[in-house]
């Protein structure tokens, strides 16, 4: 599909962005269902 992915290893494949929904996106389609309280971003990934 066009898709370039640096994997090193068949694991990695689970790790591509596209593999992902936008979470704004998700959120505004359930805003009627949740209620944001707080917005949280990671300041580090760790894998190993």
């Amino acid at each position: 599909k066009g898709i370039i992915h640096g994997m090193r290893n068949k694991n990695d494949l689970d790790e591509a962005a596209g593999a992902y929904k936008d979470i704004d996106i998700v959120m505004k389609n359930q805003e009627d269902l949740v209620e944001v309280l707080v917005e949280l971003s990671p300041l580090a990934v760790i894998k190993g």
